[in-house]
């Protein structure tokens, strides 16, 4: 199926390895231009060589730290110079790291909100204007399930991740009369690093072993499995695409069946 992203721009972030990158491969397997950007170059370099394996496309890569206003506006001036207008932009920051309640300082508080809703919010803020010169974008948080259904062994994400859906619902509102759509997608337990943290974290809080702790996870959903990163990808070209044309304002959970029917 012909997704309509041939020659068309994409910027995802922080998709040196996990979703991002796999967002960043299916993006050019459609025949996108596709832009990733992470902290390390090395790591990077090795996402572009695998997604230019699969797919045989190159991949522009930039290092850079989305916790820096100035290295996010530097970003995408030099793709725009680089590659043309940015069609999608793709924020997959990473999450925040986290510890007891009561062992979270107001540092641990600010770090988290800096390292995941500032690092969507800067991109967001510098693309969305250039896009509604355009009138056409298509700007896809990469969130999470914890913002909606809380858990202790996940805290900051969870606070994060609820100001980010909040953030994407009214971004959606800004850009609309543009054509700027603006979604959100809720990934379940997927098979990443951030899982592998998370489970450890849980594992020594309830003092069970790592196995254990993904069996519990996993049993809040109907698949009872971790994702492969590419099913989530895949939704993310959905909407980055004009078959996605009607969706804006959207939280998608591409969860395995996690999210109760309410």
């Amino acid at each position: 199926m012909d997704m309509g992203l041939d020659g068309k721009v994409a910027l995802v972030t922080a998709a040196s390895k996990g979703i991002g990158r796999a967002i960043a491969q299916e993006l050019a397997a459609e025949g996108a231009k596709v832009a990733i950007s992470g902290r390390n170059e090395d790591t990077l370099k090795t996402a572009a060589d695998m997604i230019k394996q699969g797919t045989g496309q190159d991949v522009a890569t930039y290092s850079m730290d989305l916790t820096s206003e100035s290295d996010v506006k530097k970003l995408i001036d030099d793709v725009e110079n680089d590659l043309g207008g940015i069609h999608v932009l793709v924020n997959s920051s990473a999450g925040p790291p986290t510890k007891p309640f009561e062992e979270l300082s107001d540092e641990d508080w600010k770090a988290a909100l800096d390292i995941k809703f500032m690092a969507q919010m800067r991109p967001s803020r510098e693309a969305m204007p250039r896009m509604k010169k355009r009138d056409i974008g298509r700007i896809i948080n990469i969130i999470g399930s914890h913002g909606r259904f809380p858990h202790a062994y996940a805290i900051t994400a969870g606070v994060v991740n609820a100001a980010l859906l909040n953030l994407t619902k009214a971004m959606a509102e800004e850009g609309a009369p543009h054509n700027v759509l603006v979604n959100a997608i809720n990934p379940g337990l997927t098979d990443t690093e951030r899982v592998t943290y998370l489970a450890n974290i849980k594992a020594e809080n309830q003092g069970i072993t790592y196995d254990e702790a993904v069996a519990e996870m996993c049993e809040d959903q109907v698949l009872k499995r971790l994702a492969d990163p590419l099913e989530i990808a895949s939704m993310a070209v959905l909407l980055a695409s004009p078959r996605g044309g009607f969706i804006t304002g959207s939280m998608i959970d591409v969860d395995g069946g996690m999210t109760p029917c309410i």
